[in-house]
């Protein structure tokens, strides 16, 4: 279940061409900013899920955060521009996104998370809801 959703966010993320890389993760910001990959980057990660309690249907919301790191040399305002329209883009791909037995995909927030030179992170919290058998 969560694999089938995550793969299906994949698989919607790189239909972004602006985007050089989009895959999983699973670990801290600064360890990501050290592993190789192209950029602008879209990384997919599964935070986890809340879960109501026992009634007649008992469901749970399963949370996804999308990070996007993006760098531009040239300056931060060039690189904000850049992640701006990525942002727009990611909305444009997830938002209703749906697999079967779900809710609709639903953005949560969008934070900067990192501004360190010419590098930005963002955020991008998603979120979809279930109910279990």
């Amino acid at each position: 279940m969560i694999d089938e959703y995550q793969n299906g966010i994949i698989e919607q993320l790189e239909t972004i061409t602006s985007v050089k890389t989009v895959d999983i993760w699973q670990g801290d910001i600064e360890e990501l900013l050290k592993t190789p990959q192209g950029l602008p980057a879209l990384n997919v990660v599964y935070r986890g899920a809340d879960f109501e309690e026992k009634q007649t249907d008992g469901g749970h919301t399963m949370n996804f955060m999308i990070i996007l790191v993006g760098k531009n040399v040239r300056s931060r305002k060039a690189g904000v521009s850049s992640c701006n329209a990525i942002i727009e883009a990611v909305r444009g791909v997830l938002i209703g996104y749906q697999v079967e037995g779900f809710d609709k995909l639903w953005p949560v927030s969008e934070d900067l998370m990192l501004a360190r030179g010419g590098i930005l992170v963002y955020a991008l919290n998603y979120k979809t809801n279930n109910v279990l058998p």
